[in-house]
């Protein structure tokens, strides 16, 4: 059986940040007030200082991937 991934809104992430850099409090700190890894708010903090409020909205299954090599051609 696949592992089950459980998926954040942007509020929540936004939350985690604020918690982090308006809070000072620190990774570990907000990992315990949310029960969530410090990866997660490692990352996400990064993506908000970035690209701000878009870069924490969930990106998988948004966008396309361009196609890489030639196309296939059926004889």
């Amino acid at each position: 059986m696949g592992k089950i991934r459980k998926t954040y809104d942007a509020t929540f992430k936004k939350k985690a940040v604020d918690l982090y850099l308006k809070e000072d409090m620190g990774y570990k700190a907000v990992t315990k007030e949310l029960g969530i890894s410090h990866s997660m708010v490692l990352r996400w903090v990064k993506r908000y200082e970035q690209e701000g409020i878009q870069g924490l909205e969930e990106k998988r299954g948004k966008a396309k991937r361009p196609n890489k090599g030639r196309p296939r051609t059926r004889p």
